[in-house]
Formats: structure tokens, sequence, C-alpha cells
């Protein structure tokens, strides 16, 4: 898993994971969210494009609960879009839809970044 900026406006980051999100992947990387976007990773908007993401495993289902919460308690935002299907089949078995904020499309993963925080437990889609 190789996690890199798209863009970054000073408000919302855009950032994309290319690879397997797996417990192999995952293991070798401390906190590649903070690693990439310093300290204060967790107090931003962030838009995250799984496009890339060849494959999600249980791990990486973790991974990401992790940091949904992180993002949560600190008063930043993940959202996650552009889930290629196999990776969004796994997100819909775990009805882990229920819990992430999800968007089609970067601009509607934008919108909703920006958008009021819904309470927690209450994912969204676009």
């Amino acid at each position: 898993m190789k996690l890199s900026i798209d863009s970054d406006d000073g408000d919302t980051v855009n950032m994309k994971v290319a690879g397997s999100v797996t417990q192999q992947e995952i293991a070798l990387l401390a906190d590649p969210v903070c690693d990439l976007l310093g300290p204060e990773a967790y107090r931003r908007r962030v838009c995250m494009d799984l496009g890339n993401a060849g494959f999600l495993d249980s791990s990486g289902i973790n991974w990401l609960i992790l940091n949904h919460k992180r993002f949560r308690e600190q008063g930043g935002r993940l959202v996650l879009h552009s889930l290629p299907p196999l990776v969004m089949n796994v997100i819909k078995i775990l009805k882990m839809q229920r819990v992430f904020d999800i968007a089609e499309s970067p601009q509607a993963a934008h919108a909703l970044a920006i958008a009021q925080p819904q309470p927690a437990g209450e994912g969204s889609k676009s």
C-alpha cells in the first residue's frame, strides 16, 4: 500500500491509496497517515481515493476504522471515495457503509468533507 497526496488546499487534503490494503502492507508502516500529513493529520479533512486499491482485507478494514475513529476524535474528517467494485463489495458485506463517509467521486467527497460532520456511527453515501 502506498499513500500519496494528490492535492492540498490548506483545508482539505486529497490522498490517494495505491495497492492492496492488507495486513502484510499495513504492518510495514507505523502510522502512514501521520507520516504523510504530519502530527496534525487527524485534525484535517481528508478525501481518501481508493480507486487504485486493488484489494482490501479485514486488516485493511480495521485500519480504515481506526483512522475514521482518530479523525472523529481529533476533529477532522475522513471521506472515502472512488471505491472499486471489489473494495465496495467488502465494505457492503461488512455493512461498513453505515460507519464510513463514502462518496462516489472526488467532487462529492470534497463536498461531504467540508459539510458538518454527522454524529458518530452514521456514515453517508453520495
